[in-house]
């Protein structure tokens, strides 16, 4: 795929590597803007809703400094899905700690990159791909006309691709799993997840879902794929 790719940009934010990898031929400075409004946008995301910056909003609320109410509308729309997909999965998502503390991490990385990625297609690129850790975010085909392929890492070996997907036209891939960060995924009642298989890959039109789903999915162990795959267009497999 590589020699397919006209711009390539690689940062650290969110915790995370990121990366855009651009297939349009453009001027050297509109993709080095499309990057720069990227980097932009993620560090603002991460002053917002980093649960290490004290002076993060999320910080703020669970301070008690600041009400959920009269945070900024990013925040409220994420805490909003946050507690959609709580309901949803019957408590397996819970954006609040043990200790009763919020942390949108699961679901903020995958609504940011998302995000993200619009504001690349806002700059007038057509065909390109965002990564932020195990998701990635497609827009338009490669140069080549083909559709995106993205490798799934092998959860046992991170420098040994396991297998190949190819990803329809705009959409999204999110991988979840302990192999990287080890067990940092839990279940309902903050029950260690599943660890029937090393990691979840779900294939979907919006990473936000994707990615949340993931995690949900992994939680729910032999069920996850199942539960997955009743929302159209998503679709679920894991990895042992």
């Amino acid at each position: 795929m590589s020699a397919e790719i006209r711009f390539k940009f690689a940062a650290k934010a969110m915790g995370t590597a990121v990366s855009v990898h651009i297939a349009d031929v453009v001027p050297r400075e509109t993709a080095d803007a499309a990057w720069e409004s990227v980097g932009i946008f993620l560090r603002d995301i991460e002053d917002r809703f980093s649960t290490f910056l004290p002076t993060s909003e999320i910080s703020r609320i669970n301070a008690g400094e600041l009400h959920m109410l009269d945070a900024s509308p990013d925040v409220v729309e994420v805490l909003d899905a946050c507690t959609w997909l709580e309901h949803l999965s019957d408590g397996v998502f819970n954006a609040r700690r043990p200790n009763g503390s919020i942390d949108p991490a699961g679901f903020v990385k995958g609504w940011a990159a998302e995000r993200a990625a619009s504001l690349l297609a806002e700059a007038g690129l057509q065909n390109f791909y965002l990564r932020i850790g195990g998701d990635i975010q497609t827009h338009g085909v490669q140069a080549t006309g083909e559709k995106w392929r993205v490798g799934i890492v092998d959860p046992h070996d991170a420098k040994r691709i396991h297998s190949y997907v190819d990803i329809p036209k705009n959409w999204a891939v999110a991988t979840s799993g302990t192999a990287e960060r080890g067990q940092h995924i839990w279940g309902k009642d903050t029950q260690p997840a599943s660890t029937q298989f090393s990691s979840m890959t779900v294939i979907g039109p919006h990473l936000m879902w994707a990615d949340a789903f993931a995690t949900i999915g992994f939680a729910l162990g032999d069920a996850g794929i199942e539960w997955v795959e009743k929302f159209p267009d998503y679709t679920a497999f894991t990895l042992k």
